[in-house]
């Protein structure tokens, strides 16, 4: 990327600075919390558990004392958002409502291309506001098909919807703000025919599509009657390429979402949000892109697909897990077996309900083990053979060792054959079910060892040892998965982080390893003080009854 540095003088460069609060501006990246003078958060640049990214409100500036990264409110977004000088002091800019000089437009947009731009971005927010006043004037027709959809007046205003009821409506309406037959057929939604333009929208609900910057660069129709096609997209513009947007992701930024909802349709996105499921969002009518993908990891957040469990939702989903994979992110596929999609799902069932499909969302691998095992009777000797040897090459795929395992212990139990037939087919010839055993008299002796001294020990004092191991090596979380459980655990972000890695269980295979060897001693002393407090509830239970 190139550097406009050059291109604006230091005195317009503070007066941007000066404009934007750079605890707003990270605010909506990082949870800030309130520490001393300053702010503090996790930090967006690496993975931690404890937070070391400092934002400081007087001097406008952030430091992150685990991996050193530091700067103002610009660096920030350079590096956040992958983006140049030119192209942050753009943002800052616009969220400032300061005007841009003209004679900075760089040779990357120049001023004609810049203002065009604009133009545009304006002509989309006026259709928004077009739209969305033409749906309090013909409720009747508009709000009845939300309304059979579960979709509130709320949720409408939260989400700009509108509706379009002529081709031709929008046109004078547009004219009469100022805005050239020119400009219309450039934002694609208008056409021409013997001179005379018309809409591609009509007779439908029309859905906004912003950008991150929260600016609207598209529609999406859904037909209230019958017709074809059901739903209907902007074509591209200067301002709209579909592979690079993500309908529902300004809300994702907005609320500071923990985590990404994959899902197929907007109506999914919005009853996800309307339920307060915040972090849902859907590609745009085509399969989720690698510039999506690339979009989506830049958001630092745990990712799920909840894409529909029809057959072609099946073959979305695989497609997507090879792509999220593909720029290093690991996703978790939630199953909403028996119902098609979450908006079919919350006809039937509550918040509560879809949290714990989040909670029980499965990895990559068994998602595809599963899907093939669809396409099979297993009870059918040579399809069982035949599926067998598909899930095996399934999971030598993978290059986690714990995930691996994992899976040939859960191929056998599915297959009802033995781990070590199943662990010959990923491993080898040579291997043998004793790699799969946990050392568990050496566990024996340490318990006996413990036990004495329990009376001792300290539940949260263990948990700040295990903490400070942890902090410094994270792998080392799998070598206690089998022996805590989350509700052992008594600090709260510890348990919170704690709960992504459940299952996740390791076997170490050098039982020499320090860092094995003290950390499960440390989740032996928690474990055992938990279940004699547990046992001490129950015993006064007891007496009192």
């Amino acid at each position: 990327m190139e550097n406009h540095n050059t291109h604006f003088d230091d005195r317009f460069i503070e007066e941007v600075k000066n404009a934007n609060d750079i605890v707003e501006i990270i605010s909506k990246y990082v949870d800030l919390k309130r520490a001393g003078d300053s702010y503090k958060g996790l930090c967006p640049f690496h993975n931690e558990k404890t937070p070391s990214f400092m934002v400081s409100e007087n001097k406008q500036i952030f430091k992150c004392f685990g991996c050193g990264e530091g700067g103002n409110v610009i660096t920030f977004l350079m590096k956040k958002e992958n983006i140049s000088f030119f192209e942050a002091i753009k943002f800052l800019c616009e969220n400032a409502r300061i005007e841009l000089p003209v004679n900075n437009i760089s040779s990357e947009e120049n001023l004609k291309n810049y203002e065009k731009k604009q133009r545009m971005y304006d002509l989309h927010i006026e259709l928004a506001r077009y739209y969305f006043d033409n749906m309090q004037k013909n409720i009747e027709n508009s709000m009845d098909y939300l309304k059979n959809r579960g979709i509130d007046e709320k949720t409408v205003r939260k989400f700009g919807l509108g509706y379009e009821v002529r081709k031709s409506s929008a046109i004078e309406y547009l004219y009469n703000h100022g805005y050239t037959k020119q400009e219309l057929l450039d934002s694609m939604i208008f056409r021409q025919k013997n001179d005379e333009l018309y809409s591609i929208f009509f007779s439908r609900v029309m859905y906004p599509i912003f950008d991150y910057r929260n600016r609207v660069v598209a529609f999406g129709g859904r037909i209230t009657g019958s017709g074809e096609p059901k739903y209907l997209n902007s074509p591209e513009s200067i301002i709209f390429k579909k592979k690079e947007q993500l309908y529902g992701l300004n809300l994702v930024r907005k609320y500071n979402a923990k985590r990404i909802i994959l899902v197929e349709g907007y109506m999914d996105v919005i009853r996800l949000n309307q339920k307060g499921i915040v972090g849902a969002v859907a590609s745009l009518g085509t399969s989720l892109t690698k510039e999506q993908s690339e979009i989506i990891k830049k958001q630092n957040k745990k990712v799920y697909i909840c894409y529909d469990s029809d057959k072609a939702g099946r073959v979305a989903t695989v497609r997507a897990i090879d792509i999220l994979q593909s720029v290093g992110v690991k996703p978790y596929i939630i199953s909403l077996e028996g119902y098609k999609d979450p908006d079919e799902f919350f006809n039937k069932n509550k918040t509560s309900d879809f949290m714990a499909k989040i909670e029980n969302a499965i990895s990559p691998l068994s998602f595809l083990i599963d899907n093939i095992k669809s396409e099979y009777n297993i009870n059918i000797y040579s399809q069982k053979l035949e599926f067998i040897d598909k899930a095996c090459e399934i999971i030598k795929s993978s290059d986690n060792a714990v995930e691996m395992e994992y899976q040939t212990k859960r191929l056998s139990e599915i297959t009802n054959m033995s781990v070590k037939s199943i662990g010959v087919k990923v491993y080898g010839q040579y291997f043998s079910p004793k790699q799969f055993q946990l050392n568990q008299k050496s566990d024996e002796k340490t318990v006996k060892k413990v036990f004495p001294k329990i009376e001792n020990s300290d539940t949260q004092t263990n948990e700040k040892k295990i903490i400070d191991i942890i902090s410094k090596k994270p792998d080392c979380i799998r070598y206690i998965m089998d022996i805590l459980n989350t509700d052992d655990i008594t600090d709260d972000s510890f348990r919170e982080y704690y709960s992504q890695f459940s299952g996740d269980v390791c076997i170490d295979f050098n039982p020499k390893n320090e860092e094995y060897k003290m950390l499960r001693k440390l989740a032996l002393f928690t474990k055992i003080d938990v279940l004699q407090k547990k046992l001490k509830n129950w015993s006064n239970l007891k007496i009192r009854t």
